[in-house]
């Protein structure tokens, strides 16, 4: 009988552990399977652009802007603009092509380097539209914008060619390609055109002139 317990014991034990080590094999065939569910994942490039919930951005960006156009005075603006932008829709999805769209206010403060005038100093709202490039780093953008603002205008010379009047008026459009950084910091760079016109509002003695500059455009962004 003592031998029969023995036997009896020995067996259950034997039993028992198998469970056991049935057990621990399947908990350690999920653990395995979960980690390399997890090493899959994070080996795949995240898109780096910034999340839904950072939806303010401080921008600023440079220009050179050059006269494209038949005036005589061969305008060069040096243009420095600031920007807080705001992303009030969720991305667009067209297909495989994801839009984000901003809202901007923009300042501008120009030094004209060449022509009568010798700065502008202005405002306006923009709208601006970047396309991720797939799950990479880079984008596509492209935007444009009006504004107003006011320079040292000369009115004593008719023929100058020059703006007119301080107030004027300013319509603008760039477009490029950026580059995230990390999911806050971006950079870009592109080409930018604008158009001043005082929209025939000056004295009759001067005309409205309107000139056209198109220049290269840099860039930073910090969203929050």
């Amino acid at each position: 009988m003592e031998l029969y317990s023995s036997s009896h014991l020995h067996n259950y034990v034997f039993c028992d552990g198998i469970r056991e080590m049935r057990r621990l094999s399947a908990l350690l065939f999920l653990l395995l399977a979960g980690s390399a569910f997890a090493g899959e994942y994070t080996a795949k490039e995240v898109p780096i652009e910034p999340p839904r919930q950072k939806r303010w951005e401080v921008m600023v960006e440079t220009a050179q802007m050059m006269n494209i156009d038949n005036n005589p005075n061969r305008y060069y603006f040096s243009t420095q603009m600031v920007s807080l932008a705001w992303q009030p829709f969720p991305v667009l999805h067209l297909g495989p092509v994801n839009i984000r769209t901003q809202i901007l206010s923009t300042f501008y403060a120009a030094a004209i380097l060449r022509g009568p005038e010798t700065f502008y100093f202005g405002w306006g709202p923009q709208i601006r539209f970047i396309i991720p490039l797939g799950e990479t780093r880079w984008s596509l953008y492209g935007g444009a914008g009006c504004g107003m603002g006011g320079a040292d205008a000369h009115q004593s010379n008719r023929d100058d060619r020059g703006l007119g009047q301080e107030f004027t008026f300013i319509l603008l459009a760039n477009g490029g390609i950026r580059y995230a950084i990390t999911r806050d910091l971006s950079v870009w760079g592109g080409f930018m055109w604008h158009h001043l016109s005082n929209a025939n509002m000056s004295t009759k003695v001067k005309r409205n002139t309107g000139p056209d500059e198109i220049g290269p455009v840099v860039g930073m962004g910090y969203a929050f």
